[in-house]
Protein backbone atom coordinates (compact mmCIF):
# COMPACT_ATOMS: atom_id res chain seq x y z
CA UNK A 1 0.00 0.00 0.00
CA UNK A 2 1.57 3.12 -0.69
CA UNK A 3 2.76 6.19 1.32
CA UNK A 4 0.76 5.66 4.94
CA UNK A 5 2.43 7.83 7.60
CA UNK A 6 2.45 6.65 10.99
CA UNK A 7 -1.03 6.12 11.71
CA UNK A 8 -3.50 3.06 12.31
CA UNK A 9 -5.25 1.64 9.78
CA UNK A 10 -8.88 2.80 9.87
CA UNK A 11 -11.31 0.31 9.81
CA UNK A 12 -13.44 0.31 6.88
CA UNK A 13 -17.63 -0.97 6.33
CA UNK A 14 -18.04 -4.73 6.79
CA UNK A 15 -19.50 -6.95 4.15
CA UNK A 16 -20.67 -10.41 4.95
CA UNK A 17 -22.03 -12.29 1.86
CA UNK A 18 -25.06 -15.22 2.24
CA UNK A 19 -22.35 -17.25 0.80
CA UNK A 20 -19.29 -17.21 3.44
CA UNK A 21 -16.93 -19.50 1.47
CA UNK A 22 -17.19 -16.70 -1.55
CA UNK A 23 -15.70 -13.86 -1.98
CA UNK A 24 -17.99 -11.04 -3.26
CA UNK A 25 -15.74 -8.21 -3.37
CA UNK A 26 -13.53 -6.84 -4.79
CA UNK A 27 -11.37 -3.70 -2.70
CA UNK A 28 -9.01 -1.18 -4.06
CA UNK A 29 -7.31 0.96 -0.96
CA UNK A 30 -4.99 3.49 -0.27
CA UNK A 31 -4.45 5.49 2.98
CA UNK A 32 -2.42 8.71 3.71
CA UNK A 33 -1.77 10.29 7.14
CA UNK A 34 -5.72 10.58 8.84
CA UNK A 35 -7.46 9.02 5.48
CA UNK A 36 -8.66 6.23 3.87
CA UNK A 37 -10.24 5.60 0.75
CA UNK A 38 -11.63 2.05 -0.56
CA UNK A 39 -13.12 1.31 -3.87
CA UNK A 40 -15.11 -2.04 -3.73
CA UNK A 41 -16.59 -3.63 -6.28
CA UNK A 42 -19.16 -6.17 -6.30
CA UNK A 43 -18.27 -9.14 -8.07
CA UNK A 44 -21.35 -11.22 -7.13
CA UNK A 45 -25.28 -9.66 -7.02
CA UNK A 46 -25.41 -12.21 -4.38
CA UNK A 47 -27.03 -10.29 -0.95
CA UNK A 48 -24.55 -9.45 1.76
CA UNK A 49 -25.36 -7.78 5.44
CA UNK A 50 -22.98 -4.56 6.28
CA UNK A 51 -22.01 -2.77 9.20
CA UNK A 52 -19.73 0.01 10.04
CA UNK A 53 -19.17 0.92 14.37
CA UNK A 54 -18.27 4.46 13.90
CA UNK A 55 -14.64 4.60 14.44
CA UNK A 56 -14.20 7.06 11.58
CA UNK A 57 -16.15 9.65 9.58
CA UNK A 58 -17.25 7.76 6.86
CA UNK A 59 -18.31 9.13 3.49
CA UNK A 60 -19.36 7.00 0.63
CA UNK A 61 -20.01 7.38 -3.16
CA UNK A 62 -22.33 4.81 -4.29
CA UNK A 63 -22.68 3.50 -7.89
CA UNK A 64 -25.28 0.82 -6.85
CA UNK A 65 -28.13 -0.65 -8.17
CA UNK A 66 -30.35 -2.75 -6.01
CA UNK A 67 -33.51 -4.69 -6.00
CA UNK A 68 -33.67 -5.00 -2.29
CA UNK A 69 -32.32 -3.51 0.93
CA UNK A 70 -32.42 -1.25 3.72
CA UNK A 71 -30.18 1.00 5.99
CA UNK A 72 -30.41 1.70 9.39
CA UNK A 73 -27.82 4.82 10.66
CA UNK A 74 -28.38 6.35 13.96
CA UNK A 75 -30.27 9.57 13.81
CA UNK A 76 -32.06 9.00 10.45
CA UNK A 77 -35.18 6.76 9.76
CA UNK A 78 -34.45 3.38 8.30
CA UNK A 79 -33.95 3.23 5.23
CA UNK A 80 -35.15 0.91 1.62
CA UNK A 81 -33.86 2.84 -1.59
CA UNK A 82 -32.64 0.59 -4.58
CA UNK A 83 -31.91 3.62 -6.91
CA UNK A 84 -28.26 4.64 -5.47
CA UNK A 85 -26.49 5.64 -8.33
CA UNK A 86 -24.83 9.04 -7.94
CA UNK A 87 -25.52 9.17 -4.00
CA UNK A 88 -23.95 9.91 -1.26
CA UNK A 89 -24.03 8.71 2.44
CA UNK A 90 -22.25 10.17 5.81
CA UNK A 91 -21.71 8.77 9.39
CA UNK A 92 -19.79 11.03 11.44
CA UNK A 93 -17.44 9.69 13.87
CA UNK A 94 -19.46 7.58 16.53
CA UNK A 95 -22.62 6.89 13.88
CA UNK A 96 -23.20 3.39 13.61
CA UNK A 97 -24.17 1.86 10.38
CA UNK A 98 -25.91 -1.63 9.84
CA UNK A 99 -27.87 -3.18 6.82
CA UNK A 100 -28.68 -5.18 3.93
CA UNK A 101 -28.72 -5.40 0.34
CA UNK A 102 -29.86 -7.21 -2.57
CA UNK A 103 -28.03 -6.04 -5.80
CA UNK A 104 -28.97 -5.92 -9.33
CA UNK A 105 -26.97 -7.37 -11.74
CA UNK A 106 -24.78 -5.60 -13.54
CA UNK A 107 -21.70 -3.40 -12.32
CA UNK A 108 -22.09 -1.94 -8.49
CA UNK A 109 -19.29 -0.36 -6.47
CA UNK A 110 -19.32 2.23 -4.10
CA UNK A 111 -15.58 4.46 -3.36
CA UNK A 112 -15.45 5.59 0.67
CA UNK A 113 -13.43 8.18 2.56
CA UNK A 114 -12.62 7.44 6.07
CA UNK A 115 -10.98 9.98 7.93
CA UNK A 116 -10.28 10.52 11.50
CA UNK A 117 -11.61 14.24 12.79
CA UNK A 118 -9.42 15.02 15.36
CA UNK A 119 -6.28 15.29 12.54
CA UNK A 120 -9.02 16.88 9.90
CA UNK A 121 -9.76 19.28 12.80
CA UNK A 122 -5.84 20.30 13.11
CA UNK A 123 -5.79 20.49 9.26
CA UNK A 124 -8.51 23.03 8.98
CA UNK A 125 -9.02 24.56 12.43
CA UNK A 126 -11.89 27.02 13.76
CA UNK A 127 -13.61 25.96 10.12
CA UNK A 128 -13.96 22.55 11.34
CA UNK A 129 -17.57 21.44 12.24
CA UNK A 130 -17.38 17.77 11.99
CA UNK A 131 -17.85 17.19 16.01
CA UNK A 132 -21.34 18.97 15.07
CA UNK A 133 -22.32 17.51 11.34
CA UNK A 134 -25.80 15.52 11.27
CA UNK A 135 -25.74 12.12 9.29
CA UNK A 136 -27.13 12.23 5.74
CA UNK A 137 -27.69 8.91 3.72
CA UNK A 138 -28.48 8.26 -0.38
CA UNK A 139 -28.37 11.99 -1.20
CA UNK A 140 -26.85 13.93 -4.36
CA UNK A 141 -24.69 16.63 -4.51
CA UNK A 142 -22.71 17.19 -8.00
CA UNK A 143 -19.34 18.77 -6.50
CA UNK A 144 -18.78 16.73 -3.83
CA UNK A 145 -19.63 13.66 -6.20
CA UNK A 146 -17.01 14.86 -8.46
CA UNK A 147 -14.23 14.83 -6.20
CA UNK A 148 -15.56 11.55 -4.71
CA UNK A 149 -15.41 10.38 -8.24
CA UNK A 150 -11.83 11.39 -8.98
CA UNK A 151 -11.17 9.39 -5.39
CA UNK A 152 -12.28 6.51 -6.94
CA UNK A 153 -10.02 6.85 -10.47
CA UNK A 154 -6.61 7.12 -7.74
CA UNK A 155 -7.93 3.91 -5.64
CA UNK A 156 -8.74 2.29 -8.87
CA UNK A 157 -5.43 3.27 -10.43
CA UNK A 158 -3.63 2.24 -7.49
CA UNK A 159 -2.10 5.80 -7.93
CA UNK A 160 0.67 6.62 -5.00
CA UNK A 161 0.81 10.36 -5.48
CA UNK A 162 0.33 11.56 -1.55
CA UNK A 163 0.32 15.33 -2.76
CA UNK A 164 -2.47 15.04 -5.05
CA UNK A 165 -4.13 12.44 -2.98
CA UNK A 166 -4.02 14.07 0.16
CA UNK A 167 -5.34 17.26 -1.22
CA UNK A 168 -8.65 15.49 -2.85
CA UNK A 169 -9.27 13.73 0.59
CA UNK A 170 -8.90 17.53 2.10
CA UNK A 171 -10.92 19.07 -0.34
CA UNK A 172 -13.52 16.05 -0.25
CA UNK A 173 -13.77 17.03 3.74
CA UNK A 174 -14.37 20.63 3.13
CA UNK A 175 -16.76 20.76 0.33
CA UNK A 176 -18.95 18.03 3.11
CA UNK A 177 -18.53 20.27 5.76
CA UNK A 178 -19.50 22.98 3.16
CA UNK A 179 -16.97 25.46 4.70
CA UNK A 180 -14.78 28.00 2.99
CA UNK A 181 -12.01 29.83 3.94
CA UNK A 182 -13.03 33.00 6.11
CA UNK A 183 -10.39 35.19 4.95
CA UNK A 184 -7.50 34.85 2.27
CA UNK A 185 -4.28 32.93 2.97
CA UNK A 186 -1.36 35.01 3.35
CA UNK A 187 1.61 34.04 1.31
CA UNK A 188 4.52 32.44 1.68
CA UNK A 189 7.58 33.95 2.09
CA UNK A 190 10.61 34.43 -0.07
CA UNK A 191 12.81 32.34 2.17
CA UNK A 192 9.73 29.59 2.90
CA UNK A 193 8.69 29.40 -0.83
CA UNK A 194 13.15 28.64 -1.37
CA UNK A 195 13.25 25.72 1.18
CA UNK A 196 9.92 23.91 -0.24
CA UNK A 197 11.98 24.12 -3.65
CA UNK A 198 14.61 22.73 -1.98
CA UNK A 199 12.75 20.16 -0.64
CA UNK A 200 11.37 19.16 -4.16
CA UNK A 201 14.49 18.87 -5.35
CA UNK A 202 16.43 17.02 -2.54
CA UNK A 203 13.16 14.53 -2.88
CA UNK A 204 13.06 14.21 -6.76
CA UNK A 205 13.34 10.79 -6.78
CA UNK A 206 10.26 10.02 -4.74
CA UNK A 207 6.92 10.40 -4.02
CA UNK A 208 6.33 13.74 -1.60
CA UNK A 209 3.47 13.74 0.69
CA UNK A 210 1.80 17.30 1.52
CA UNK A 211 2.12 16.67 4.93
CA UNK A 212 5.87 16.94 4.45
CA UNK A 213 6.19 20.07 2.30
CA UNK A 214 3.50 21.80 4.95
CA UNK A 215 6.12 20.37 7.58
CA UNK A 216 9.23 22.16 5.89
CA UNK A 217 7.57 25.62 7.03
CA UNK A 218 5.36 24.41 9.70
CA UNK A 219 1.79 24.60 8.77
CA UNK A 220 -0.93 22.60 8.79
CA UNK A 221 -1.84 20.79 5.08
CA UNK A 222 -5.04 22.87 4.73
CA UNK A 223 -3.12 26.22 5.32
CA UNK A 224 0.09 25.43 3.40
CA UNK A 225 -1.96 24.51 0.05
CA UNK A 226 -3.89 27.87 0.79
CA UNK A 227 -0.68 29.66 1.21
CA UNK A 228 0.98 28.54 -1.62
CA UNK A 229 -1.32 28.92 -4.17
CA UNK A 230 -1.88 32.55 -2.82
CA UNK A 231 2.25 32.07 -3.21
CA UNK A 232 2.55 30.59 -7.20
CA UNK A 233 -1.01 30.73 -8.62
CA UNK A 234 -1.12 27.10 -8.41
CA UNK A 235 -1.57 23.93 -6.04
CA UNK A 236 1.32 22.15 -4.67
CA UNK A 237 0.27 19.22 -6.61
CA UNK A 238 0.40 21.41 -10.24
CA UNK A 239 3.33 22.61 -9.04
CA UNK A 240 5.51 19.64 -8.40
CA UNK A 241 4.17 17.88 -10.99
CA UNK A 242 5.41 20.72 -13.75
CA UNK A 243 8.37 21.17 -12.29
CA UNK A 244 9.30 17.10 -12.42
CA UNK A 245 8.27 17.21 -15.98
CA UNK A 246 10.62 19.90 -16.61
CA UNK A 247 13.19 18.22 -15.42
CA UNK A 248 12.58 15.57 -17.04
CA UNK A 249 12.92 17.77 -20.23
CA UNK A 250 16.19 19.09 -19.11
CA UNK A 251 17.12 15.42 -18.93
CA UNK A 252 15.87 14.56 -22.21
CA UNK A 253 17.86 16.91 -24.09
CA UNK A 254 20.64 16.18 -21.99
CA UNK A 255 20.56 12.73 -22.09
CA UNK A 256 19.93 11.69 -25.40
CA UNK A 257 20.40 7.67 -24.74
CA UNK A 258 18.57 7.29 -21.38
CA UNK A 259 15.74 5.89 -21.15
CA UNK A 260 12.41 7.42 -20.99
CA UNK A 261 11.73 5.15 -18.05
CA UNK A 262 14.67 5.69 -15.87
CA UNK A 263 13.91 9.44 -16.34
CA UNK A 264 10.57 8.91 -15.18
CA UNK A 265 11.89 7.00 -12.41
CA UNK A 266 14.56 9.88 -11.69
CA UNK A 267 12.09 12.73 -11.63
CA UNK A 268 9.92 10.84 -9.17
CA UNK A 269 6.73 9.16 -11.02
CA UNK A 270 5.64 6.15 -9.66
CA UNK A 271 5.48 4.09 -13.26
CA UNK A 272 6.36 5.18 -17.24
CA UNK A 273 2.26 5.12 -17.60
CA UNK A 274 1.80 7.83 -15.17
CA UNK A 275 4.73 10.04 -16.38
CA UNK A 276 3.76 9.98 -20.05
CA UNK A 277 -0.21 10.77 -18.77
CA UNK A 278 1.39 13.68 -16.82
CA UNK A 279 3.59 15.04 -19.41
CA UNK A 280 1.55 15.05 -22.27
CA UNK A 281 -0.98 16.95 -20.42
CA UNK A 282 1.96 19.77 -20.04
CA UNK A 283 3.92 19.79 -23.12
CA UNK A 284 0.85 18.61 -25.43
CA UNK A 285 3.70 16.00 -27.05
CA UNK A 286 4.84 12.51 -25.00
CA UNK A 287 8.38 12.05 -23.87
CA UNK A 288 9.36 10.35 -26.69
CA UNK A 289 8.40 12.91 -29.34
CA UNK A 290 9.45 15.85 -27.46
CA UNK A 291 13.05 13.91 -27.65
CA UNK A 292 12.47 13.78 -31.28
CA UNK A 293 11.42 17.33 -31.93
CA UNK A 294 14.88 18.31 -29.83
CA UNK A 295 17.28 16.69 -32.11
Amino acid sequence: MPYIAAMEILPTLELQFQDASQVGAKKSPLAWHGFRVEHVLLTTDEGYDFRAKGDSCYLAYHELMLTDGELKMEGLPTLAKTQLRDTLTFAPEGCAIEGWAKPARGENSYTALYFEPDIVSEELGERYACANAAPFAYVRNAGLASTMIKLRDLAVRGDDDPLYAEALCLSATIELLGMRPSREAAPLSKAQLARIQDFIFANQHRAIGLDELADVVDLSRSHFSRAFKATTGVGPYRFVSDWRVRRAQEMLRAVPDQSVESIAQAVGFASAGAFRRVFQQFAGTTPKQYRRQQR
